[in-house]
């Protein structure tokens, strides 16, 4: 008896399920595709979200008849399958009744949609949208491109699998990307951010805006020429962050490939030149945006370029870690705020603080912009000029020395002469011949 009843409780599963399939009907149209559910098959009501198609698609059209969910036939989580002589469309049909109290009116249900259409060619109903990119950087979307980020010793001629760098020396740095080499494609670096661990708590923007290599703005960090457009190289300063227990640097890296000749907009390589105080790219693209207030778009571009033709591949890339030995040293206290060795070259003053220190640049002092010879002349100059002071000085006192012997002579000579000059008094006359004032020739 229990073997039959579960027997026809079966049946009545299979029936009931049997009855909402029939009672659906799916219409397939060249783009879109339509649900029609009974009106009285769900009750006499159906709240807003009870009724979905797929990924939460909702009713667009209710009548006395029924419910309506028509939709593109490539939405609402609508899936594709290719078979040897068809194409499947295929999706899934929910509802589920809110709680309206202790009781339920209608059971939830789930119901597969399906929509077959024959397989004669690839079409696509897409409008074409004519490009100057050639048509073998079209097949590099159906074609698996490799990305790679790696570490090369001094000479470029060997990788390092575990690098290991002091303070104050550089690290190569070599991004690339194989495929067919028939298609023309050239990678870039779009963004760079190192961090001291593999947890990024603290974050430092080594390249950012779409190619502008940051750090150069505070060491000598900078992209090389390129020996071949799938390979791109650049050097970074190494450089230590004192907020961080450990000693080591980690990276993440974008790295996308672009068609050749698709222009600066899709991709470029800038570096910061010091002591032009100006960016520029060993590509010879404009660099100008990198130094603007308001940048080179970043995301924001790197989004409205995704979907275009010059974009052929993007992919994220880890690097690390790479082993610092030469830490900041015991004496000194580790600071807290933006060290004073990294004071940066005239730059624009858009990009975030630097969290962190580098090995060279000790001296703190007054950084001159003027070469050795220059201030080597200047110190002779003023060594002479402070000579020929000293010589003139002395001679005008020499000078005056001398004029105050001879006056004083003078001086001395004239007094015993008024004094052993001869007086009128006894009677005599003064006459011309024994007076020290000439006569007048008029009185004579």
């Amino acid at each position: 008896m229990k073997v039959l009843r579960s027997g026809w409780f079966v049946l009545f599963l299979a029936a009931a399920a049997w009855a909402q399939d029939a009672l659906v009907s799916v219409t397939c149209g060249h783009a879109w595709l339509a649900v029609v559910v009974p009106a009285g098959f769900l009750g006499s009501r159906v709240a807003s979200g009870e009724l979905t198609l797929g990924s939460g698609c909702g009713v667009t059209t209710a009548d006395g008849d029924g419910y309506w969910l028509k939709h593109l036939l490539v939405g609402c989580g609508t899936t594709l399958e290719l078979l040897p002589d068809s194409i499947h469309y295929s999706n899934i049909l929910h509802y589920r009744p809110l709680a309206g109290g202790p009781v339920a009116r209608a059971r939830p249900f789930s119901l597969p949609v399906d929509c077959y259409y024959p397989r004669m060619g690839s079409v696509s109903s897409g409008a074409i949208q004519p490009t100057w990119v050639p048509f073998g950087s079209t097949v590099a979307h159906r074609r698996r491109l490799r990305f790679a980020l790696d570490v090369y010793d001094s000479t470029w001629s060997s990788r390092l699998h575990q690098p290991t760098y002091s303070l104050g020396e550089l690290i190569n740095i070599e991004a690339s990307v194989s495929t067919d080499p028939r298609l023309p494609l050239r990678v870039f670096v779009d963004e760079c951010v190192a961090s001291p661990s593999t947890a990024a708590w603290l974050e430092y923007k080594v390249i950012a805006d779409n190619g502008c290599l940051l750090d150069g703005q505070f060491g000598r960090s900078r992209f090389l020429p390129r020996r071949g457009d799938r390979f791109l190289r650049f050097q970074l300063d190494t450089f230590l962050f004192p907020n961080a227990s450990g000693s080591q640097i980690y990276l993440r890296c974008h790295l996308k490939a672009v068609a050749e000749g698709a222009g600066s907009t899709f991709g470029k390589a800038c570096s910061y030149d010091p002591v032009a105080a100006a960016w520029h790219s060993p590509d010879g693209v404009n660099c100008s945006c990198c130094g603007s207030p308001a940048g080179c778009g970043g995301r924001r571009r790197r989004r409205r370029l995704s979907g275009s033709g010059g974009l052929l591949g993007e992919a994220n890339i880890h690097l690390g870690p790479l082993g610092l030995l030469s830490v900041l040293p015991s004496s000194s206290p580790a600071p807290t705020g933006l060290p004073t060795a990294l004071e940066p070259s005239p730059a624009p003053s858009r990009h975030p603080s630097v969290p962190v220190v580098r090995g060279e640049k000790k001296d703190l002092g007054l950084a001159v912009p003027v070469p050795g010879t220059m201030l080597a002349m200047v110190a002779m100059c003023s060594i002479l000029i402070a000579m020929g002071i000293a010589g003139c000085y002395c001679s005008v006192r020499r000078h005056r020395s001398g004029h105050g012997v001879g006056d004083r002579e003078a001086a001395l000579g004239e007094s015993r002469a008024v004094a052993m000059a001869p007086t009128a008094a006894g009677g005599v006359e003064a006459t011309p011949e024994n007076s020290l004032v000439p006569a007048d020739p008029a009185i004579v």
